[in-house]
């Protein structure tokens, strides 16, 4: 840690930003990073760190009282957090005034400047400096320090790109228990097919341009955490897992137990995707089947569940992974967290009406499903108008299936019915308002309704097909926070040595023009000025 002691600086030339409990000095020269639209990822990630605290405190006091030790100590309450990446400390700020029973923050940034600016807002915020330690280091020798020391309780990644650099040594730096926050903010790779290549180097899969593009974003990260973890013999359990504008937010808890670790590999797939209707089909990579007694046995899984062709219409399929396919989400643990934000006050978290709708979408998501359609895409594939949504909910749901929603995209279905029965729905609804007159026969679209309907199909309105989230009107899908919203530029310290490159492109060009103006008083007088850029001599009289 760093030795104490007081910044100085002028308040009145900071322009002063508050956000929950911190108040930042924030430089009017931009010289440290903040976004004001990530408010709602620190209003999610203190919410989240408070859940786990009560949890895990729990946990320990109840394992406290079951034993018989009477050497034992009650466990404390205190626990630690390390931010790797904190730029103007804004966040680690708002941890110190706003979750309590922290021991220390270690606020970690690889950057003087902005070490500078963690210690100058702790000490406005009336934070101590045993409370907060500014410590200027690169992120991942930070972590990886820890290793043979005592670890963090918490670890938070919070990056601007990607956070793959960073995992293994977040790994190293939490403890058994501990909880890990990720943000990746790389979408443009994680996302799309744009750079398949690139997402498989950082996160160790392919993704797809799907209708679930942002769901498998997800899933890619965790797969990514996952393997980091296990070549610890670590598991992590995800907590929660959210998409959010233009970045995914990721909860994770570490455990010490390589037994769960060998049930990765069912957890674990690739995933077919039909570029024309959007039909998938997930592939495990492992099973999981009964031994002796309560024990199991691990084998590798049959293959394939898809054709190199779709089974529905034909058309050519992409493969996307390998992926996490087993539970984004801990429900006991988001329900928890959603019960305390609808009972904190509404000062408490600027962004609460979000927090509240996106947490209530994620408890109702089916979690031992992979993936969704979107009805858009599946009307599309068939030229037909797109029914209600509270339609084909209630279709599945009269079929004997579960459906939900998802919070990764709005219009969309997650259910464990198969593809043949979600297929039926749409051919009933189509039957029921007229096909298309200009779709070919032979086509995809043709294929897809020329087939029977096998599934006893009705319409008629379950008491389910609409989501509680939509009854109670919570905030489900955020509309555009402001005007050019989105990822900021990359904080540097350029700033300054553009202010320094400017300052001698002035002098330079004031030399220039006194140099000018020399010359044109030599020529004046009657004395033959030297053109100092000719390659030939001056002539002579």
């Amino acid at each position: 840690m760093n030795d104490e002691y007081t910044p100085t600086y002028a308040v009145d030339d900071y322009e002063q930003i508050t956000e929950g409990q911190a108040t930042i000095l924030f430089p009017r020269n931009n010289e440290v990073f903040y976004n004001p639209v990530q408010q709602f990822n620190r209003d999610m990630s203190i919410a989240a760190i408070k859940t786990w605290r009560d949890i895990t405190a729990e946990a320990k006091l109840a394992r406290y009282n079951r034993s018989t030790n009477p050497a034992k100590s009650k466990p404390s309450p205190k626990f630690t957090i390390l931010e790797a990446l904190a730029a103007s400390g804004l966040r680690s700020v708002r941890y110190a005034k706003e979750i309590e029973n922290i021991d220390y923050i270690l606020t970690n940034d690889l950057l003087a400047d902005a070490v500078e600016s963690i210690r100058r807002n702790a000490h406005f915020n009336g934070i101590s400096q045993q409370l907060v330690r500014a410590n200027q280091g690169d992120a991942i020798s930070v972590m990886y320090a820890q290793r043979d020391k005592k670890r963090f309780s918490v670890v938070d990644l919070d990056p601007y790109g990607t956070a793959a650099p960073f995992i293994d040594g977040a790994l190293h730096a939490v403890e058994n228990g501990g909880l890990i926050c990720v943000t990746c903010t790389d979408l443009a790779i994680l996302a799309s097919n744009n750079h398949p290549e690139t997402c498989f180097a950082k996160y160790g899969g392919n993704p797809l341009k799907a209708e679930f593009c942002h769901e498998l974003a997800l899933r890619l990260v965790v797969h990514s955490i996952q393997q980091a973890a296990n070549r610890q013999r670590r598991y992590i359990e995800p907590l929660m897992s959210c998409s959010i504008d233009f970045y995914v937010r990721i909860f994770v808890r570490v455990h010490d137990r390589p037994l769960m670790v060998k049930t990765v590999a069912s957890q674990t797939g690739a995933v077919y995707h039909c570029r024309h209707c959007g039909s998938f089909a997930t592939q495990p990579f492992g099973a999981i089947v009964p031994g002796k007694g309560e024990n199991s046995k691990f084998r590798i899984a049959s293959a394939p569940t898809a054709d190199r062709l779709c089974a529905n219409c034909g058309s050519t399929q992409d493969i996307g992974g390998p992926c996490w396919i087993g539970p984004l989400h801990n429900a006991d643990f988001v329900q928890r967290m959603y019960d305390a934000v609808s009972k904190t006050d509404k000062t408490v978290y600027g962004t609460q009406p979000r927090m509240q709708g996106m947490l209530k979408v994620i408890l109702e998501e089916l979690q031992d499903v992979p993936f969704h359609y979107n009805l858009a895409t599946l009307s599309s594939a068939v030229r037909t108008a797109c029914p209600p949504l509270i339609k084909i909910n209630s279709a599945l749901l009269n079929a004997g299936y579960r459906v939900s929603g998802v919070h990764t995209r709005t219009g969309s279905i997650k259910t464990d019915a198969p593809m043949h029965v979600v297929w039926d729905a749409i051919r009933a609804h189509v039957k029921e308002i007229g096909r298309s007159p200009h779709i070919v026969e032979g086509s995809p679209e043709d294929r897809i309704l020329s087939a029977e309907i096998t599934t006893d199909i009705s319409f008629a309105l379950h008491d389910d097909a609409e989501p509680e989230s939509r009854r109670i009107k919570l905030v489900r899908f955020q509309m555009n926070p402001e005007k050019f919203w989105g990822p900021k530029a990359r904080h540097t310290e350029a700033p300054k040595a553009k202010q320094d490159s400017t300052k001698r492109k002035q002098q330079t060009q004031s030399t220039q023009a006194i140099a000018a103006a020399d010359d044109a008083l030599t020529v004046a007088e009657g004395v033959e000025a030297v053109d100092l850029d000719a390659k030939k001599k001056p002539k002579t009289e």
